[in-house]
């Protein structure tokens, strides 16, 4: 038994299902109910990404199963050998592991950042003690358009990356 894999492939599936589990309930779930909250919505983003940390800690795990993914790949390939790179299943691996390295950098460039800023400006808007100004209001709605639609191209990404991943020593 090769423990260095099994190490992997258990860190590998179990950040890879809470990162793409935390993004599903977020497309799914958070962001309708942060556009219904509105303002109020602020709140909660400054609890979630000030006291909960939750940008940080779905980045730690999107970067464990990144990093995990390419161990396992370079283990698995024998170094990116070429004919384990050009079957089915190397291929499969290597393109599902593309889209999760690009949803990542589209995290860490786009997402990561702005819910950063939605925390601050509802912390702007908590201690103010209402809605906010309207320069606030506009900013907000501009970033959660600007998440929406990052949201959408990681959901295909990541759920191409997902299907790739447990598909890809079948092929």
């Amino acid at each position: 038994m090769d423990m260095y894999m099994v190490v992997l492939r258990i860190v590998h599936i179990l950040a890879g299902v809470f990162w793409v589990g935390s993004f599903y309930f977020t497309f799914f779930m958070l962001e309708p109910a942060l556009t219904e909250l509105g303002p109020d919505a602020g709140k909660l983003m400054t609890y979630l990404t000030q006291k909960r940390r939750m940008p940080m800690v779905i980045a730690f795990t999107a970067i464990l199963t990144v990093v995990a993914g390419v161990l396992l790949y370079w283990k698995d390939s024998n170094g990116f050998d070429l004919d384990f790179v050009t079957s089915a299943p190397g291929l499969t691996f290597l393109l599902g592991g593309i889209a999760a390295i690009v949803a990542l950098a589209l995290g860490f460039a786009v997402s990561r950042p702005s819910a950063v800023r939605m925390g601050a400006i509802g912390q702007e808007m908590a201690a103010s003690g209402g809605a906010g100004s309207p320069a606030l209001m506009t900013e907000m709605q501009a970033i959660q358009k600007r998440l929406h639609r990052v949201s959408v191209i990681d959901f295909y990404l990541l759920t191409f990356a997902l299907v790739a991943m447990a598909t890809a020593r079948f092929l």
